[in-house]
């Protein structure tokens, strides 16, 4: 007998993949007798990160002052008379410039390396910015006992930076610089540029933080040999963004991050025809939050080198072409999980009947639909409300209500603070739940668990079906508060008992017990597509309710032992692999993500 046909393996079909409805979302639905001003109301109360809180207060203040105007040559003097190099350019001076590089400018120097703070150095080094080897431009000065020199010297710059100036517009002065190449502008109130006050000459254009939100009128006529095009936390959305295309022939690198550009397809379109672009940042947009955002990079953009910020590696690329579902490129999965609870201080033991146990709960208000729905038609002020009691009640309410935690958060938080500070201490300040109030929104909670001295939840604690990827987009640009809950729910007691016991005055019990053991906030940030999922530590030794980000480290691989880790006799320290001893002070591991596409 010959040799049996070999027969050939029937690749099984991916199992098909099921997308919720996306228009029939209650995250997208705006009813068309929706009352006026609900984006505002919807965004009311939300605890915006410190960048971002910077971020609209500029905004709001370029809103405020549309009027303005402030030239480009304007700016810079506003720059220069806030700097070190002030006093060796101003002719009225009382003092020379040998004065002023002996005596003056060390006690200043010194007075801000010994007394200023970390913000307070920051905002000196942001005053003195306005070029690379400023103290050298300032010494060749003095030498040559001549102020001119210093003001010719800074006409040949390669660098200028005039950011936070309010500028509003450029004028001719700019094209004086000669020698320029980088050219610094963040910060500022520019809607658009007139190319012709830019020097020819530039490879390096920073515009971020500004108020752009048309570029078409200016890209096309950039300096040829610009390599460099910053344009992030601008206004830039879908419209108009064809003109990327149009971007200067050797354009190597383009950051469009934090916009609001929303759709991926006509991006992409665009920046690949651009032959030289290596690398690009979309981060921080709506667009690159959705299902399929990296893969379609990819797929798109060949010659791609960098995605924000992060090297794109052979590995990262599809084996094969695969049509990205329309779906995924307007969609995400947020989700919220709880790594772990360590060393929680273990709590009395329960009254007779009486069931413990521990909980997570946290609100994410932008992608509550409770919450959206609620404030389409009514004001934030009234997200708690409490009903009255009834005619029959006999538990007194001892502890008056704390009210709405979105408006007394502080207030809260000052009292839970107070709390965590007795350690053990805190099961004595146990309060009943108020069943009279009524939460317009949603307190998401994990699944309950007995006390350990490692307490592990099911994940993930919360999963939500994201069709607003400006809503995701703006979550991770807030802090999210989280609360870990001890509770003691008691039972009912029979009614035989009840009848022996009903000349004794007692009081009816409370159905539940509950107390914060400790608040923890997160302030999150843009996810990143190479790790979908960004981790929080947070531990009582921080002093302080902010978790630290654990940046490109993994905290989901740690493992615990209650006995003492042993090393093998011989092995390097770094074989012993994730596993540590237990804390002794309370430890939590959170992990903030969304579910993206497998690249390959």
């Amino acid at each position: 007998m010959g040799p049996k046909a070999k027969v050939e393996a029937v690749k099984k079909s991916a199992p098909p993949v099921v997308r919720p409805a996306i228009s029939q979302s209650s995250l997208v639905f705006v009813p068309g007798d929706v009352l006026e001003g609900f984006q505002e109301r919807l965004e009311t109360y939300i605890d915006w990160t410190i960048t971002e809180s910077s971020c609209r207060f500029h905004k709001d203040q370029y809103k405020k002052n549309a009027d303005a105007k402030v030239t480009f040559s304007q700016a810079l003097k506003r720059k220069i008379r806030g700097s070190i190099i002030s006093g060796f350019l101003n002719k009225k001076s009382g003092l020379t410039l040998q004065q002023n590089w002996e005596l003056l400018l060390p006690i200043t120097i010194w007075d801000v390396e010994k007394f200023a703070t970390e913000e307070g150095k920051t905002c000196f080094h942001s005053d003195n910015c306005v070029t690379d080897d400023l103290m050298k431009l300032i010494k060749n000065a003095v030498d040559a006992g001549d102020r001119n020199v210093l003001k010719n010297d800074l006409m040949m710059v390669n660098v200028l930076r005039v950011n936070g100036m309010q500028m509003t517009e450029l004028d001719e002065s700019l094209t004086e610089y000669k020698k320029l190449t980088t050219l610094n502008l963040c910060g500022n109130w520019l809607s658009e540029l007139d190319t012709n006050c830019i020097p020819q000459t530039l490879k390096a254009l920073e515009l971020h933080n500004n108020c752009i939100s048309d570029i078409s009128g200016f890209v096309e006529s950039l300096p040829f040999d610009l390599l460099y095009l910053g344009l992030s936390r601008n206004m830039l959305t879908a419209e108009n963004i064809d003109a990327l295309g149009h971007l200067p022939y050797n354009i190597t690198v383009l950051d469009l991050a934090d916009n609001d550009i929303y759709d991926l397809t006509p991006v992409l379109d665009a920046v690949s025809r651009l032959p030289n672009l290596c690398s690009l940042q979309l981060s921080g947009n709506p667009c690159a939050l959705c299902s399929g955002y990296a893969r379609s990079c990819f797929l798109k953009l060949n010659r791609l080198k960098w995605l924000d910020n992060r090297k794109i590696l052979d590995s990262d690329r599809p084996l094969e072409f695969t049509e990205v579902h329309p779906d995924d490129l307007r969609s995400t999965y947020f989700f919220f999980t709880v790594f772990r609870i360590v060393s929680c201080p273990q709590p009395p033991k329960p009254e007779k009947g009486a069931s413990m146990s521990f909980h997570v709960e946290l609100e994410l208000p932008l992608l509550d639909v409770v919450r959206r729905k609620f404030l389409m038609f009514r004001r934030p002020e009234s997200l708690v409300e409490l009903l009255p009691p009834p005619e029959d009640e006999e538990w007194p309410n001892s502890v008056h209500a704390l009210g709405s935690r979105v408006i007394s958060g502080k207030i809260q938080g000052q009292i839970q603070d107070e709390e965590s500070s007795h350690g053990s201490d805190i099961f004595n300040n146990m309060m009943p739940k108020n069943t009279r109030e009524i939460h317009n929104y949603t307190t998401f909670e994990s699944t309950k668990v007995q006390w350990n001295k490692l307490m592990n939840f099911n994940e993930p604690v919360v999963k939500i079906f994201c069709p607003d990827l400006v809503a995701v987009r703006d979550t991770f640009r807030s802090a999210i508060t989280i609360r870990l809950i001890y509770s003691v729910v008691y039972t009912p007691a029979k009614a035989g008992k009840v009848e022996k016991q009903k000349s004794l005055p007692i009081l009816k019990s409370p159905g539940e017990m509950r107390v914060t053991v400790a608040t923890i906030r997160c302030s999150l940030r843009a996810p990143d597509w190479s790790q979908p999922s960004q981790h929080f530590h947070w531990d009582e030794t921080l002093g302080t309710s902010d978790a630290i980000h654990w940046g490109d480290g993994d905290l989901a691989v740690l493992q615990y032992s209650q006995a003492p880790v042993k090393v093998t006799k011989g092995k390097v320290d770094a074989e012993v692999g994730s596993r540590q001893s237990m804390p002794e002070f309370m430890t939590c591991h959170f992990g903030f993500g969304i579910e993206t596409l497998r690249t390959t």
